[in-house]
């Protein structure tokens, strides 16, 4: 399933689609945003990219795009990858830059991770100053 297309990424027409929540219900302060920092995601989001994402109750429940924070030999790391969570509680963690393997965390693996939401949109960003 790896680089599949997705049917999600489309154009937003208006900014205020992006505070909809799948529920239909308006969330403007659940959305926060972090720059993309690597190439791991391309050719889903370009290394510089805005990446705005939306709380999720620190769970990942659904297949998706989510920021996360993990420690990496003693220090808080944040990712942004796909995640495909498994009915054992384990997550696929899949990099959609090919060059990048996917691997697996099981539930046990899990407790130095923290999820801060779902990714709902990149945006190019551009400096004219």
């Amino acid at each position: 399933m790896q680089n599949a297309p997705n049917p999600i990424n489309k154009p937003v027409a208006y900014p205020r689609e992006l505070f909809i929540a799948e529920e239909g219900k308006y969330t403007p302060g659940k959305i926060m945003t972090c720059q993309m920092g690597g190439d791991s995601m391309q050719p889903t989001s370009q290394p510089c990219e805005l990446i705005a994402f939306a709380d999720c109750g620190g769970k990942i429940s659904q297949p998706g795009i989510y920021v996360l924070t993990r420690d990496v030999f003693g220090r808080p790391c944040v990712f942004v990858k796909r995640v495909e969570p498994m009915s054992d509680g384990a997550l696929v963690i899949i990099s959609d830059n090919h060059h990048y393997e996917t691997f697996t965390l099981d539930a046990d693996e899990q407790s130095d991770m923290q999820v801060h939401g779902r990714v709902i949109a990149s945006m190019t960003m551009r400096r004219f100053v």
